[in-house]
């Protein structure tokens, strides 16, 4: 089954942007400082954890709505697929080895568990960004003639629908960072119309203050 025209994907690689970037980030942010005060060692760990929980979130979108339609509509490419599917165990034991070293680090502030988080970070972003290039070199373009649009939204509404209300502002401050004007105004027009229209007030201006906390705070 394959669709007449390709849909629109471009909000995959939008969104890898974002983990593109928030390990080695993060990892910085605990070297730079690794015994801070115990409310700085709460925020960043806090952090870490979310953003080691979006990719996690991501992953089991793609593994429950993605994966299995492109395995039953394209058998011709079923050994890519799986194979890359597969990359998805590698990148989530390491995840789950920065998850343990990020509960280590807020326990028992110090340099030496600051240092671990650090390399578990930057291992987990070895091990990601080839995943992610196979993603869109391989995964994306095909998804794009074999998936229809709903199918394709359903995964980002899967994966919205794990994020806390409360950490809504920080997940698209995220995802909206790196991205050039035309990106931002893409993404933004897929929030609901409150929202858009309150955009200052619900998004920026808390990940504003959000994003000074996590450079600048002490």
């Amino acid at each position: 089954m394959s669709a007449a025209t390709p849909i629109d994907v471009r909000d995959m690689k939008i969104v890898h942007e974002t983990f593109r970037r928030a390990y080695d980030q993060t990892a910085g942010l605990v070297r730079a400082n690794p015994t801070p005060s115990a409310q700085r060692v709460t925020f960043l760990a806090d952090h870490c954890d979310f953003a080691l929980g979006m990719l996690h979130t991501h992953h089991e979108s793609e593994d429950e709505l993605l994966y299995p339609l492109l395995a039953e509509r394209v058998p011709d490419q079923l050994a890519m697929v799986e194979r890359i599917e597969a990359q998805h165990q590698e990148v989530t034991g390491a995840i789950d080895a920065a998850a343990a070293a990020c509960r280590e680090w807020r326990t028992t502030p110090s340099h030496e568990t600051g240092e671990a988080l650090a390399a578990a970070l930057e291992e987990l972003n070895r091990v990601l960004q080839p995943h992610l290039d196979d993603e869109e070199g391989q995964i994306v373009p095909l998804a794009a003639v074999t998936v229809t649009q709903e199918e394709w939204r359903s995964m980002g509404e899967h994966s919205r629908s794990m994020i806390p209300k409360d950490r809504m502002a920080v997940a698209f401050g995220m995802l909206l960072e790196p991205l050039d004007d035309d990106d931002r105004r893409y993404m933004k027009a897929e929030l609901p119309r409150p929202v858009r229209l309150l955009f200052p007030i619900l998004i920026q201006r808390p990940w504003n203050g959000y994003k000074e906390q996590l450079l600048h705070g002490t």
